[in-house]
């Protein structure tokens, strides 16, 4: 055998060696990532929580066969600023009976995510822009005279398929500790921010 052929063949020995090495390192793993493996993430409390005179939780059965899908956040006042929970681009604004508006948020990089935040005034954003974490919206809506709500609600996915997600499962450890914090005051609600993991919005 020349010397050219046995250089030749001493490559491809090389290669075939490395690529099954590869391959077997590679077993039993999968090649395609998920479509969507991002989720929002929560890092700022909506209201001053320090002004809450009440806080309905995730879950809690608000009528009959009706159960809230929101974070509900009552405040000592309606002028409390809300504000972003966590970066996104606004991409509806929606207008309510009771004179306030719903925003809805694309989280960044969470495509299959909306957050909302219902009940707000004196609207501060615009539609298309986008909005990084704190960024104030506007101030709660009017609930009853001198006390304000607002409502933080997460969904996943679209159309009749959406379902509605607690809050929680999105925050950061130091919003998780705020929330559960500030709910504490309120024992009359419950044991827990989320009383379920999922719900019909």
């Amino acid at each position: 055998m020349s010397l050219d052929r046995c250089a030749s063949s001493r490559a491809l020995h090389i290669i075939l060696v490395t690529l099954g090495t590869t391959l077997a390192a590679c077993k039993g793993t999968s090649t395609s990532p998920p479509i969507d493996a991002s989720l929002p993430v929560l890092s700022v409390p909506v209201v001053d929580l320090a002004r809450l005179n009440d806080f309905l939780p995730f879950g809690l059965s608000s009528s009959p066969g009706r159960l809230n899908p929101t974070y509900e956040l009552r405040t000592t006042s309606d002028t409390v600023s809300v504000r972003a929970a966590g970066p996104g681009t606004v991409i509806n604004i929606l207008a309510n009976p009771e004179g306030d508006s719903e925003i809805h948020m694309r989280p960044s990089g969470a495509a299959d995510y909306l957050i909302i935040y219902d009940h707000v005034v004196a609207l501060q954003i615009v539609l298309g822009q986008s909005v990084p974490a704190g960024q104030v919206l506007g101030r709660v809506g009017l609930w009853v005279p001198g006390v304000g709500r607002t409502e933080l609600q997460v969904n996943r996915g679209s159309g009749q398929s959406a379902v509605a997600l607690c809050p929680r499962d999105f925050g950061t450890a130091a919003f998780n500790a705020a929330h559960d914090a500030a709910f504490g005051r309120f024992p009359a609600r419950g044991a827990s921010v989320c009383l379920t993991n999922l719900v019909q919005p």
